[in-house]
């Protein structure tokens, strides 16, 4: 009996603050996530976060446009205090976003074209004559109706926020450096984003779909 207790992870919670290097100011909107396990929050408006988790989790700290932290729990802390640095090697490609709530995920459904039909593909070939691909493994969209030219031209406008942050290099060179993954290992995973998330096809925000990648590719398998 000893043993199977002492083999127990123990249930610790973790709470503090999030700062900026530069200005030392509180930043809201920091996601902070679990390793392996589906458990996250992001920190309020004035920073602060609590979480719940086990002796020995590593805790995810990330946002856009800074350096992701990780922190390795040993014991309980109530006072923990995370210096984030701001990453210039994102900086190029993003703006500045003001809440953590991302948008359409609840309507995306409604907005499509009419006959749109989305389907669940399990290879990466080119997409038949009538469907449009996702720049990753996983999904294409199929039309149907009488315009079909114009439904393809359409959708490529309302995806291409999301095709071009999924075909950036440096979204995966971030996600690879930041999960310790191979490449296999992120392709499936990628994939599984895809089939999981459609509704991500149609966000208009590229730190909307990161900190959607960043949460899905932290949760265990």
């Amino acid at each position: 009996m000893c043993l199977a207790t002492a083999g127990r992870a123990q249930p610790i919670t973790i709470s503090g603050s999030v700062l900026d290097s530069a200005t030392y100011q509180p930043l809201p909107y920091v996601a902070v996530q679990i390793k392996r396990k589906a458990v996250g929050v992001s920190t309020t408006e004035r920073g602060v976060f609590v979480i719940a988790g086990q002796k020995g989790d590593t805790l995810i700290f990330t946002r856009l446009g800074y350096k992701p932290f990780l922190f390795v729990a040993q014991q309980p802390n109530d006072r923990l205090r995370v210096i984030l640095a701001e990453d210039t090697r994102l900086l190029k490609d993003v703006t500045v976003y003001g809440d953590y709530d991302i948008k359409g995920i609840d309507d995306w459904k409604k907005n499509l074209p009419a006959n749109t039909q989305v389907k669940v593909k399990k290879q990466t070939l080119e997409p038949q004559p009538n469907e449009v691909a996702t720049f990753g493994p996983g999904i294409t969209i199929g039309f149907g109706g009488k315009d079909k030219t114009k439904n393809k031209r359409d959708e490529l406008g309302r995806t291409e926020t999301y095709r071009k942050t999924i075909a950036d290099p440096e979204t995966k060179k971030y996600l690879v450096e930041l999960f310790n993954l191979t490449e296999e290992q992120y392709n499936k995973k990628l994939e599984r984003f895809n089939e999981d998330n459609p509704e991500a096809f149609y966000l208009t925000s590229r730190e909307d779909i990161m900190t959607m990648l960043v949460q899905f590719f932290a949760m265990k398998e």
